[in-house]
């Protein structure tokens, strides 16, 4: 009886182990894979985003405007909360005082990564001060989606809220 329970604990042993070494693999895939849509973001935040926030502030402060770009790295909390990695540009139109209040008093346009489902949210608010100017999603995308003209299209729709107010 102790050869067959030592043949039968062997195997079930076995079994769990390989288990576990598919669970410790499917973890590691998972945070590989976060990490290159983490690396991927950030080469689009660099390459794509922040070059056209840039080029459009230059523009706004020709016009006597000025704007500001933020920009957040994605960091886990204690307790496992994600913060999410994100760049915005904050449009300051001529004639508004500036304010030490939180940003949502100006138009702004932000690119939010989703973490979970590896997608980049677009959030706008148009709100030319407003205590409380809401954010509004414009949508989620993949990053191999996002491109120059979509940053342009969703800039214009914001100065073009900002105008039409």
């Amino acid at each position: 009886m102790p050869q067959d329970l030592s043949a039968e604990l062997g195997k079930l042993l076995d079994q769990y182990d390989a288990n576990r070494r598919a669970l410790d693999e499917r973890k590691r895939q998972v945070k590989r894979d976060e990490d290159g849509f983490l690396d991927g973001f950030a080469q689009l935040r660099a390459g794509v985003i922040r070059p056209v926030f840039e080029a459009s502030g230059a523009i706004l402060k020709a016009r006597g405007h000025d704007s500001d770009i933020l920009e957040r790295e994605s960091a886990r909390e204690p307790g496992g909360k994600v913060s999410e990695a994100s760049i915005a540009i904050q449009v300051m139109p001529a004639g508004m005082e500036a304010s030490p209040q939180v940003n949502a008093q100006f138009p702004s346009l932000a690119f939010v990564t989703r973490h979970y489902n590896r997608t980049v949210c677009v959030l706008a608010t148009n709100a030319v001060p407003k205590p409380s100017g809401a954010a509004g999603s414009r949508g989620d995308y993949q990053l191999a989606q996002i491109d120059t003209a979509l940053v342009q299209d969703e800039l214009l729709k914001l100065i073009a809220g900002m105008v039409n107010k």
